[in-house]
Protein backbone atom coordinates (compact mmCIF):
# COMPACT_ATOMS: atom_id res chain seq x y z
CA UNK A 1 0.00 0.00 0.00
CA UNK A 2 2.90 2.27 0.55
CA UNK A 3 4.51 1.47 -2.77
CA UNK A 4 1.56 2.24 -4.34
CA UNK A 5 0.82 5.78 -2.57
CA UNK A 6 4.81 6.60 -3.11
CA UNK A 7 4.22 5.63 -6.90
CA UNK A 8 0.92 7.35 -7.10
CA UNK A 9 2.73 10.73 -5.81
CA UNK A 10 5.66 10.72 -8.20
CA UNK A 11 2.75 9.82 -11.15
CA UNK A 12 1.10 13.41 -10.12
CA UNK A 13 4.14 15.10 -9.53
CA UNK A 14 5.57 13.84 -12.76
CA UNK A 15 2.00 15.34 -14.37
CA UNK A 16 2.41 18.62 -12.53
CA UNK A 17 5.56 19.23 -14.26
CA UNK A 18 4.66 18.01 -17.57
CA UNK A 19 1.85 20.30 -17.83
CA UNK A 20 4.01 23.40 -16.18
CA UNK A 21 6.83 22.31 -18.73
CA UNK A 22 4.11 22.78 -21.83
CA UNK A 23 2.29 25.61 -20.21
CA UNK A 24 -0.57 25.67 -17.97
CA UNK A 25 -2.26 28.61 -20.03
CA UNK A 26 -1.21 27.24 -23.63
CA UNK A 27 -2.67 23.90 -22.28
CA UNK A 28 -6.00 25.73 -21.29
CA UNK A 29 -6.33 28.02 -24.47
CA UNK A 30 -6.42 24.44 -26.58
CA UNK A 31 -9.02 23.24 -24.50
CA UNK A 32 -11.28 26.37 -24.69
CA UNK A 33 -10.49 26.15 -28.46
CA UNK A 34 -12.08 22.75 -28.86
CA UNK A 35 -14.94 24.27 -27.75
CA UNK A 36 -17.80 21.09 -27.51
CA UNK A 37 -14.94 18.78 -28.58
CA UNK A 38 -15.02 17.32 -24.93
CA UNK A 39 -19.16 16.84 -24.81
CA UNK A 40 -18.35 14.76 -28.15
CA UNK A 41 -15.49 12.77 -26.27
CA UNK A 42 -17.97 11.78 -23.46
CA UNK A 43 -20.48 10.94 -25.65
CA UNK A 44 -18.01 8.62 -27.82
CA UNK A 45 -16.49 7.37 -24.82
CA UNK A 46 -20.03 6.40 -23.86
CA UNK A 47 -20.84 4.60 -26.90
CA UNK A 48 -17.08 2.84 -27.06
CA UNK A 49 -18.53 1.04 -23.48
CA UNK A 50 -21.67 0.32 -24.88
CA UNK A 51 -19.86 -1.72 -28.11
CA UNK A 52 -17.89 -3.13 -25.27
CA UNK A 53 -21.06 -4.12 -23.30
CA UNK A 54 -22.54 -5.41 -26.24
CA UNK A 55 -19.71 -7.76 -26.62
CA UNK A 56 -20.03 -9.31 -23.19
CA UNK A 57 -23.95 -9.70 -23.47
CA UNK A 58 -22.86 -11.50 -26.62
CA UNK A 59 -20.09 -13.27 -24.87
CA UNK A 60 -22.51 -14.90 -22.35
CA UNK A 61 -24.80 -17.60 -22.41
CA UNK A 62 -27.59 -16.63 -24.45
CA UNK A 63 -30.79 -15.01 -22.68
CA UNK A 64 -28.76 -15.28 -18.91
CA UNK A 65 -29.12 -11.35 -18.65
CA UNK A 66 -30.78 -7.99 -20.27
CA UNK A 67 -28.61 -6.36 -23.08
CA UNK A 68 -29.32 -3.10 -21.01
CA UNK A 69 -28.04 -5.16 -17.55
CA UNK A 70 -24.86 -5.79 -18.91
CA UNK A 71 -23.83 -2.71 -20.07
CA UNK A 72 -24.99 -1.33 -16.72
CA UNK A 73 -22.27 -3.67 -15.15
CA UNK A 74 -19.84 -2.29 -17.98
CA UNK A 75 -20.40 1.23 -16.87
CA UNK A 76 -19.83 0.20 -13.21
CA UNK A 77 -16.72 -1.69 -13.69
CA UNK A 78 -15.17 1.44 -15.66
CA UNK A 79 -15.87 4.01 -12.40
CA UNK A 80 -14.50 0.77 -10.17
CA UNK A 81 -11.04 1.18 -12.95
CA UNK A 82 -11.47 4.69 -13.01
CA UNK A 83 -12.36 5.94 -9.08
CA UNK A 84 -9.24 3.49 -8.23
CA UNK A 85 -6.79 3.84 -9.96
CA UNK A 86 -6.24 0.24 -10.63
CA UNK A 87 -7.26 -0.41 -13.87
CA UNK A 88 -8.66 -3.91 -15.06
CA UNK A 89 -6.84 -5.50 -11.99
CA UNK A 90 -10.02 -4.55 -9.64
CA UNK A 91 -12.67 -3.87 -12.91
CA UNK A 92 -12.48 -7.21 -14.06
CA UNK A 93 -12.91 -8.92 -11.06
CA UNK A 94 -15.81 -6.70 -10.06
CA UNK A 95 -17.44 -7.54 -13.45
CA UNK A 96 -16.99 -10.70 -12.51
CA UNK A 97 -18.46 -10.13 -8.97
CA UNK A 98 -21.84 -8.47 -10.81
CA UNK A 99 -22.36 -11.18 -12.82
CA UNK A 100 -22.21 -14.00 -10.05
CA UNK A 101 -24.45 -11.88 -8.14
CA UNK A 102 -26.93 -12.28 -11.05
CA UNK A 103 -26.69 -15.60 -11.28
CA UNK A 104 -24.24 -16.21 -14.05
CA UNK A 105 -21.90 -19.00 -13.29
CA UNK A 106 -18.41 -17.90 -12.43
CA UNK A 107 -16.83 -20.30 -14.76
CA UNK A 108 -19.30 -18.61 -18.08
CA UNK A 109 -19.04 -15.23 -16.64
CA UNK A 110 -14.85 -15.48 -16.23
CA UNK A 111 -15.26 -16.75 -19.84
CA UNK A 112 -17.13 -13.94 -21.18
CA UNK A 113 -15.08 -11.41 -19.31
CA UNK A 114 -11.62 -13.14 -20.60
CA UNK A 115 -13.04 -13.32 -24.23
CA UNK A 116 -13.75 -9.35 -24.25
CA UNK A 117 -10.95 -8.10 -22.41
CA UNK A 118 -8.75 -10.37 -25.09
CA UNK A 119 -10.39 -9.33 -28.22
CA UNK A 120 -10.26 -5.76 -27.15
CA UNK A 121 -6.56 -6.17 -26.41
CA UNK A 122 -5.94 -7.88 -29.46
CA UNK A 123 -7.46 -5.26 -32.16
CA UNK A 124 -5.66 -2.44 -29.67
CA UNK A 125 -2.54 -4.52 -30.01
CA UNK A 126 -2.91 -4.88 -33.86
CA UNK A 127 -3.42 -1.06 -33.96
CA UNK A 128 -0.51 0.13 -31.73
CA UNK A 129 2.24 -2.90 -33.76
CA UNK A 130 0.91 -0.60 -37.07
CA UNK A 131 1.32 2.92 -36.00
CA UNK A 132 4.33 1.59 -33.78
CA UNK A 133 5.91 0.46 -36.95
CA UNK A 134 5.49 3.80 -38.53
CA UNK A 135 6.79 5.67 -35.79
CA UNK A 136 10.15 3.61 -35.92
CA UNK A 137 10.33 4.25 -39.38
CA UNK A 138 10.17 8.19 -38.76
CA UNK A 139 12.95 7.48 -35.88
CA UNK A 140 10.70 8.89 -33.36
CA UNK A 141 11.81 7.37 -30.51
CA UNK A 142 15.30 8.16 -29.24
CA UNK A 143 18.12 5.66 -29.33
CA UNK A 144 17.71 4.35 -25.62
CA UNK A 145 13.73 3.87 -26.05
CA UNK A 146 14.28 2.75 -29.24
CA UNK A 147 15.21 -1.17 -28.30
CA UNK A 148 12.84 -1.69 -25.99
CA UNK A 149 10.00 -0.15 -28.35
CA UNK A 150 11.18 -2.89 -30.26
CA UNK A 151 10.64 -5.44 -27.88
CA UNK A 152 7.31 -4.42 -27.33
CA UNK A 153 6.66 -4.50 -31.24
CA UNK A 154 7.86 -7.90 -31.41
CA UNK A 155 5.58 -8.97 -27.75
CA UNK A 156 2.76 -7.74 -29.64
CA UNK A 157 2.94 -9.49 -33.05
CA UNK A 158 3.48 -12.73 -30.98
CA UNK A 159 1.06 -12.00 -28.69
CA UNK A 160 -1.40 -11.88 -32.25
CA UNK A 161 -0.03 -14.96 -33.41
CA UNK A 162 -0.86 -16.93 -29.39
CA UNK A 163 -4.48 -15.36 -29.71
CA UNK A 164 -5.16 -16.39 -33.15
CA UNK A 165 -3.31 -20.19 -32.97
CA UNK A 166 -5.91 -20.88 -30.14
CA UNK A 167 -8.65 -19.48 -31.96
CA UNK A 168 -7.84 -21.39 -35.43
CA UNK A 169 -7.06 -24.74 -32.91
CA UNK A 170 -8.22 -24.77 -30.16
CA UNK A 171 -5.47 -25.28 -28.25
CA UNK A 172 -4.46 -23.72 -25.26
CA UNK A 173 -1.40 -21.15 -24.28
CA UNK A 174 -1.12 -21.59 -20.63
CA UNK A 175 -2.38 -25.35 -19.84
CA UNK A 176 0.72 -26.61 -22.78
CA UNK A 177 3.38 -23.79 -20.69
CA UNK A 178 2.82 -24.84 -17.34
CA UNK A 179 3.18 -28.50 -17.90
CA UNK A 180 6.57 -27.28 -19.66
CA UNK A 181 7.30 -25.60 -16.47
CA UNK A 182 7.13 -29.16 -14.52
CA UNK A 183 10.65 -29.44 -14.20
CA UNK A 184 10.94 -26.54 -12.16
CA UNK A 185 7.73 -26.45 -10.24
CA UNK A 186 7.84 -30.28 -9.66
CA UNK A 187 5.49 -32.26 -11.41
CA UNK A 188 2.55 -32.87 -9.21
CA UNK A 189 2.31 -29.07 -8.38
CA UNK A 190 2.69 -28.52 -12.28
CA UNK A 191 -0.17 -31.19 -13.00
CA UNK A 192 -2.30 -29.12 -9.80
CA UNK A 193 -1.80 -25.32 -11.69
CA UNK A 194 -2.68 -26.70 -14.89
CA UNK A 195 -5.67 -28.64 -14.26
CA UNK A 196 -7.38 -24.98 -12.41
CA UNK A 197 -5.71 -22.92 -15.50
CA UNK A 198 -7.49 -25.78 -18.08
CA UNK A 199 -10.29 -25.23 -16.01
CA UNK A 200 -10.37 -21.53 -16.64
CA UNK A 201 -8.94 -21.60 -20.27
CA UNK A 202 -11.82 -23.86 -21.39
CA UNK A 203 -14.63 -21.35 -21.47
CA UNK A 204 -12.69 -18.89 -23.13
CA UNK A 205 -11.15 -21.86 -25.88
CA UNK A 206 -15.13 -22.52 -26.19
CA UNK A 207 -15.57 -18.71 -27.04
CA UNK A 208 -12.53 -18.84 -29.42
CA UNK A 209 -12.74 -21.62 -31.12
CA UNK A 210 -15.80 -23.07 -30.45
CA UNK A 211 -17.57 -20.44 -32.02
CA UNK A 212 -15.28 -19.31 -34.57
CA UNK A 213 -18.49 -16.80 -35.75
CA UNK A 214 -18.63 -15.15 -32.51
CA UNK A 215 -14.58 -14.66 -31.84
CA UNK A 216 -15.46 -12.61 -35.88
CA UNK A 217 -17.90 -10.48 -34.68
CA UNK A 218 -16.26 -10.02 -31.61
CA UNK A 219 -13.37 -8.68 -33.37
CA UNK A 220 -14.73 -6.29 -35.55
CA UNK A 221 -17.15 -5.01 -33.20
CA UNK A 222 -14.24 -4.12 -30.99
CA UNK A 223 -12.68 -2.31 -34.05
CA UNK A 224 -15.88 -0.34 -33.95
CA UNK A 225 -15.27 0.69 -30.60
CA UNK A 226 -11.61 1.88 -31.25
CA UNK A 227 -12.68 3.66 -34.48
CA UNK A 228 -14.67 5.59 -31.49
CA UNK A 229 -11.68 6.37 -29.72
CA UNK A 230 -9.49 7.49 -33.11
CA UNK A 231 -13.22 9.82 -33.85
CA UNK A 232 -12.08 11.51 -30.59
CA UNK A 233 -8.58 12.97 -32.13
CA UNK A 234 -9.98 13.87 -35.51
CA UNK A 235 -12.80 15.65 -34.22
CA UNK A 236 -9.88 17.49 -31.79
CA UNK A 237 -7.44 18.00 -34.93
CA UNK A 238 -10.25 19.37 -36.63
CA UNK A 239 -11.82 21.68 -33.68
CA UNK A 240 -8.12 23.59 -33.48
CA UNK A 241 -8.13 23.85 -37.37
CA UNK A 242 -5.55 21.21 -37.70
CA UNK A 243 -4.42 19.71 -40.95
CA UNK A 244 -4.65 16.09 -40.37
CA UNK A 245 -4.58 13.43 -43.24
CA UNK A 246 -7.13 10.55 -42.32
CA UNK A 247 -4.32 8.09 -41.26
CA UNK A 248 -2.99 10.56 -38.58
CA UNK A 249 -5.48 10.13 -35.75
CA UNK A 250 -5.05 6.37 -35.88
CA UNK A 251 -0.98 6.87 -35.91
CA UNK A 252 -1.62 8.67 -32.38
CA UNK A 253 -4.17 6.79 -30.73
CA UNK A 254 -1.84 3.43 -31.68
CA UNK A 255 1.32 5.12 -30.54
CA UNK A 256 -0.84 5.86 -27.50
CA UNK A 257 -2.04 2.24 -26.83
CA UNK A 258 1.22 0.48 -25.90
CA UNK A 259 1.32 3.14 -22.64
CA UNK A 260 -0.96 0.69 -20.58
CA UNK A 261 1.22 -2.35 -21.15
CA UNK A 262 4.41 -0.38 -20.60
CA UNK A 263 3.58 1.75 -17.70
CA UNK A 264 0.57 -1.24 -16.19
CA UNK A 265 3.23 -0.17 -12.64
CA UNK A 266 1.79 3.41 -12.86
CA UNK A 267 -1.57 4.63 -11.65
CA UNK A 268 -3.99 5.55 -13.94
CA UNK A 269 -0.73 5.77 -16.52
CA UNK A 270 -0.87 9.29 -15.13
CA UNK A 271 2.17 11.30 -16.38
CA UNK A 272 3.21 8.18 -18.42
CA UNK A 273 0.39 9.18 -20.97
CA UNK A 274 0.86 12.80 -21.38
CA UNK A 275 4.32 12.40 -22.27
CA UNK A 276 3.89 9.52 -24.43
CA UNK A 277 0.95 12.03 -26.13
CA UNK A 278 2.83 14.82 -26.14
CA UNK A 279 5.79 12.64 -27.73
CA UNK A 280 3.37 11.14 -30.48
CA UNK A 281 1.19 14.56 -31.72
CA UNK A 282 4.32 15.91 -31.88
CA UNK A 283 5.59 12.94 -34.38
CA UNK A 284 3.27 13.93 -36.53
CA UNK A 285 4.00 17.33 -36.95
CA UNK A 286 1.93 18.81 -34.22
CA UNK A 287 2.48 21.19 -30.81
CA UNK A 288 3.40 18.66 -28.04
CA UNK A 289 1.35 20.71 -25.83
CA UNK A 290 -1.80 19.75 -27.97
CA UNK A 291 -1.14 15.67 -26.95
CA UNK A 292 -1.02 16.98 -23.39
CA UNK A 293 -4.54 18.60 -23.99
CA UNK A 294 -5.78 15.71 -25.71
CA UNK A 295 -4.89 13.35 -22.59
CA UNK A 296 -6.27 15.51 -20.11
CA UNK A 297 -9.34 15.99 -22.12
CA UNK A 298 -9.33 12.40 -22.35
CA UNK A 299 -8.87 12.00 -18.32
CA UNK A 300 -11.81 14.37 -17.81
CA UNK A 301 -14.32 12.66 -20.29
CA UNK A 302 -13.48 9.19 -18.48
CA UNK A 303 -14.40 10.98 -15.35
CA UNK A 304 -17.37 11.98 -16.17
CA UNK A 305 -18.57 8.84 -17.64
CA UNK A 306 -17.37 6.81 -14.60
CA UNK A 307 -19.64 9.36 -12.60
CA UNK A 308 -22.27 8.01 -14.76
CA UNK A 309 -21.24 4.73 -14.13
CA UNK A 310 -21.30 4.81 -10.64
CA UNK A 311 -24.78 6.16 -10.80
CA UNK A 312 -25.61 3.64 -12.92
CA UNK A 313 -24.24 0.38 -10.99
CA UNK A 314 -26.96 -2.04 -10.67
CA UNK A 315 -28.47 -2.95 -7.32
CA UNK A 316 -26.79 -5.68 -5.47
CA UNK A 317 -30.03 -8.09 -5.49
CA UNK A 318 -30.94 -10.06 -8.47
CA UNK A 319 -34.47 -9.34 -8.31
CA UNK A 320 -34.88 -7.24 -11.45
CA UNK A 321 -32.39 -8.67 -13.65
CA UNK A 322 -34.18 -10.22 -16.05
CA UNK A 323 -33.55 -12.79 -19.40
CA UNK A 324 -34.27 -11.31 -22.25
Amino acid sequence: MAVRAIVLTAAFVVLGAIVYAMGVGRIAGIIRASGWTLLWMILLYGCHLVVRGFILWRSLPPKSLRLGEVIRIRFAAEAVEMLTFTGPFLAEPAKGWMFVRRGITLSDAAGAIAFEYLTYTLVAADIALVALGVLLHRHVFSPAARGPIVVLAVCLALFTAGVLFAAMTGIGLLEPAVRRAGPLLGTRRADSVAARVRAMETPLLKLLHGRSSRFGEAAVAQLLGHSLLVLEIWLLFRSLGLAAGPAVPWIVEGGVKFVNAAFFFVPGQLGAAEGVNALIVRSVGFAPAVGVALSLMRRARAAVVAGVGALMAPPLSSADSQPA
